[in-house]
């Protein structure tokens, strides 16, 4: 993908490569100093071809430069990996919902930069490349002082990511230290507030997964 030119005076998108790994890297070191190493993956995926659907395969590395060509902040996307860990997901459901919902692991903006939207912009776009890759849902992890910053990207905050399998059955995956923010990405995939439940759940990510009308969960399994 050539340069993407933003909202914001000289500074540009454009997908990471192979080049970018060192600026990269020094910038997912300062969103977590406390793990500067808790990225490292990052800069063997960056030698990985660039190909569709997304930048890197089902992987998407985008970096904001400015005119000048300087490394201003990076967006890191791809497969929810706690899909293949869960155990009421097997690995052939796990595959197909790999393809429908994606998740942002880490946004990172030169602490000389922020204040100026670059964030946002980066989520924005990241929001319409899922968007045509086909993706029904993009989802990131969300502590308490960023939830109103998402909401204002349109994202919903959740204490748990409910995804329906079936019009009576659906999985939960809680995150302990966050919540979880999520945006529907097309017409089939919403939002369904079911009783029982304290985080509403995804319904329609998949072809005949939409919740029955008037479920319910009674604590242990789903009812109409």
């Amino acid at each position: 993908m050539g340069k993407t030119r933003t909202s914001l005076p000289g500074v540009m998108l454009r997908d990471a490569t192979v080049t970018d790994a060192d600026a990269v890297m020094r910038l997912l070191a300062v969103v977590n100093p406390e793990d500067p190493r808790a990225f490292e993956g990052v800069r063997m995926n960056l030698s990985w071809p660039q190909e569709g659907p997304l930048s890197h395969f089902r992987s998407l590395m985008v970096v904001a430069v400015s005119d000048k060509g300087e490394t201003l902040g990076v967006l890191i996307g791809g497969v929810p990996l706690w899909l293949f860990g869960h155990p009421g997901v097997d690995t052939a459901l796990a595959r197909l919902l790999a393809e429908r919902v994606a998740v942002v692991t880490a946004v990172a903006v030169d602490p000389d930069q922020r204040g100026r939207g670059i964030g946002a912009v980066l989520i924005r776009h990241a929001v319409r490349r899922f968007t045509r890759a086909g993706y029904g849902l993009l989802t990131l992890n969300c502590f308490p002082d960023l939830e109103n910053y998402y909401r204002g990207l349109g994202f919903s905050v959740m204490d748990a990511l409910n995804v329906a399998l079936s019009p009576l059955n659906a999985v939960g995956h809680e995150w302990g230290d966050t919540r979880m923010a999520a945006r529907p990405l097309d017409r089939y995939t919403t939002f369904v507030d079911v009783p029982g439940l304290t985080s509403p759940v995804v319904s329609g990510l998949l072809p005949r997964t939409r919740m029955a009308c008037g479920t319910y969960f009674d604590g242990q399994e789903f009812r109409v």
